[in-house]
């Protein structure tokens, strides 16, 4: 009998025991070397807000944009002004945007991932000041006129306007000038400061509704008719992409490169519930991230808000409060349509937030942000009316003006624009917001 080449006492490397060990101690050699490089495939970058006295900014809203695919990655600054977020490509530029309600936005380019804590200072919002006319006085009383005269502080803000032309046909009037435009404030005449022609790049916000009952052909309508309206979009015009359900989520930020929008859109699938207002909130809330004065968000949904956090009263006064102009097409299956196909703001009582008519609210915030709203009936294709928004675009005539200084309580501007020598047969439709809230 052949004597064994181990010792009788000392077990051998295969026995059972002994080889699973072994096995144990090389599987998890082989999670930290796998953890390792997930850990290494991705960057965080960390940073400071602070105000102009270098008191730290809490709660100011932080987005980190990948500079080649344009996603977004989102976070809110502590008590001690400081923020973190995670995920980054390490090989990427990103752009960082910062903003806070009362201050300026502040945009980084070029920024990489991983490095050091950024600094980043948020100034006031301009403001102008302005000294009460003095009484008139002798030449020899010029000394009272020193610092003893009260300061009003006002916000210099310019109001902005994207203002549709159309004959009596429904056709854009083109080649307006600015003598042609006239504009009123509370029924007061107002200085045109700013004045951009047809064509003039926009700031768009596509949003999306991605809940459930947008499962199967309705969603891939959805995609198609998106897809057309990139197509038919100015090359100059930047866009983002924003889908929502029961969550809102910003797949794309403002970006001049179709190709990450249309990865986008290919892959959003259905799910879930339908936070409308939340998104629209969050469409606005991007805009001060956008590279152009003039901002449009192009919405899709086939659905009544059900899960928002944000009431429908906060949303509208968010829009009245802003430039941002709405252009809405509502999905709604035949029967909806009987229903909700009313100008009434609540299709059944109680009045409440609950019953509020879908169609209703689409109509109303697309009126008072100066856009426009489509149903299309069931089965009816969503592309044409997609290039129909496209091309209404790009025949709308940007003006601005400072309103006047005031005292008291903010409240709601009404705003009126009218065109003057304009040589074409019948009446002129004009479209633009209806006024804003201080």
């Amino acid at each position: 009998m052949k004597k064994s080449l181990f010792h009788p006492s000392t077990p051998s490397p295969f026995h059972p025991v002994i080889f699973g060990y072994w096995a144990l101690v090389f599987f998890c050699l082989l999670l930290s070397v796998a953890g390792a490089a997930v850990s290494q495939a991705t960057a965080s970058l960390r940073g400071v807000v602070r105000d102009s006295d270098e008191r730290p900014l809490a709660s100011a809203r932080i987005g980190v944009i990948d500079q080649v695919s344009a996603v977004m990655q989102e976070a809110q600054t502590d008590a001690s002004g400081r923020f973190q977020v995670g995920g980054l490509e390490p090989d990427r530029k990103h752009r960082v945007v910062a903003t806070k309600f009362g201050y300026q936005t502040v945009t980084l380019e070029n920024i990489s991932p991983g490095g050091e804590e950024i600094r980043i200072t948020l100034k006031p919002q301009v403001r102008r000041s302005r000294r009460t006319a003095p009484t008139p006085v002798a030449p020899t009383d010029l000394s009272d006129l020193s610092d003893t005269a009260p300061i009003v502080e006002l916000t210099a803000s310019l109001v902005l306007l994207n203002v549709s032309v159309k004959d009596a046909h429904g056709n854009p009037v083109p080649a307006l000038q600015k003598s042609n435009f006239m504009l009123y404030e509370d029924g007061v005449p107002q200085e045109i400061v700013s004045f951009e022609e047809e064509n003039a790049p926009l700031s768009i916000v596509l949003l999306m509704d991605v809940s459930d009952s947008m499962e199967g052909s309705s969603l891939q309508e959805a995609k198609r008719a998106a897809l057309e309206f990139i197509d038919q979009t100015q090359p100059q015009n930047e866009m983002a992409l924003i889908a929502f359900n029961d969550q809102v989520r910003t797949l794309r930020a403002f970006t001049l490169d179709r190709s990450p929008l249309r990865t986008a859109i290919d892959h959003l699938t259905a799910s879930g519930g339908t936070a409308l207002y939340d998104a629209i909130a969050k469409a606005v809330e991007l805009m001060p991230t956008a590279r152009y004065p003039r901002h449009i968000i192009v919405l899709l949904s086939d659905g009544q808000d059900e899960d928002s956090g944000k009431k429908f009263s906060q949303v509208e006064r968010l829009v009245q409060s802003t430039d941002a102009v709405i252009f809405a097409v509502g999905e709604y299956t035949e029967a909806e349509r009987k229903f909700f196909m009313k100008d009434k703001k609540y299709y059944k009582l109680p009045a409440l937030d609950v019953n509020l008519n879908p169609m209703w609210v689409l109509r109303q915030l697309s009126d008072v942000s100066g856009g426009a709203v489509f149903f299309p009936r069931p089965a009816e294709p969503l592309e044409p009316l997609f290039a129909l928004i496209a091309r209404e675009l790009q025949h709308q005539y940007g003006l601005g003006y400072i309103p006047p200084a005031r005292s008291g309580p903010p409240k709601f501007r009404a705003i009126e624009v009218r065109v003057k020598d304009v040589a074409r047969p019948g009446p002129i439709k004009i479209r633009t917001r209806k006024g804003y809230f201080e």
